[in-house]
């Protein structure tokens, strides 16, 4: 019997999203799930959503970082601000998608790792190139850097997928449990509420 399956949007600008690909690997083998690694382009589906991002907003960005903080050290994972819009994720992404399953997981969780933790800066022109080196993963696994069209429309088509499955932000999940239309949820606080509805399958 096949597993259920979780749709996991993100972007590697989202601290949040971060915090919850941390949770992944146990929440998937808890939970008896297999979680589908989908990146979006965060900035546009906020703005396509007619969200506001929380760094314009300066209580709500005050807040984000306290909270970022206190999530890391209630799941005691390493925790480095990055400064909003600082760095551009989009080449991560499309080297991301030139991936499938697990290798797609493994390279995902080595940008996050390296960069939320702070042992690579993003601002860097090689950052990939250092958080590839650091993780010691396959210099091939960079060729999405070349080829920017194709993956960025594929980039641009999973963002407008999440959008019109009712997406706002990242993290959003979305849980295939073959009762009609996938339930959402939205944000590391809401994994509990996954949690719940996995359970209940």
């Amino acid at each position: 019997m096949s597993k259920p399956v979780i749709d996991f949007y993100f972007d590697f600008i989202s601290p949040y999203s971060y915090l919850a690909a941390t949770r992944l690997d146990a929440f998937s083998q808890q939970h008896h799930v297999d979680f589908q690694w989908l990146p979006v382009n965060l900035p546009k589906l906020i703005k396509w959503s007619g969200n506001t991002p929380p760094a314009t907003i300066k209580n709500k960005a005050i807040y984000c970082l306290r909270d970022s903080k206190r999530w890391a050290t209630v799941l005691d994972v390493p925790f480095t601000m990055i400064k909003p819009g600082s760095f551009d994720s989009r080449p991560a992404m499309r080297c991301a998608l030139d991936m499938q399953d697990k290798k797609r997981r493994r390279f995902c969780i080595a940008v996050f790792n390296s960069i939320w933790s702070g042992a690579v800066d993003p601002k860097q022109s090689d950052w990939l190139q250092q958080v590839v080196a650091l993780h010691d993963l396959p210099q091939s696994w960079l060729s999405g850097l070349a080829d920017q069209s194709e993956q960025e429309a594929q980039l641009n088509a999973l963002t407008e997928q999440a959008l019109h499955a009712g997406a706002f932000g990242v993290p959003t999940f979305y849980l295939h449990h073959g009762r009609g239309r996938p339930e959402m949820f939205f944000g590391v606080d809401h994994m509990d509420f996954l949690a719940r509805a996995c359970g209940s399958l």
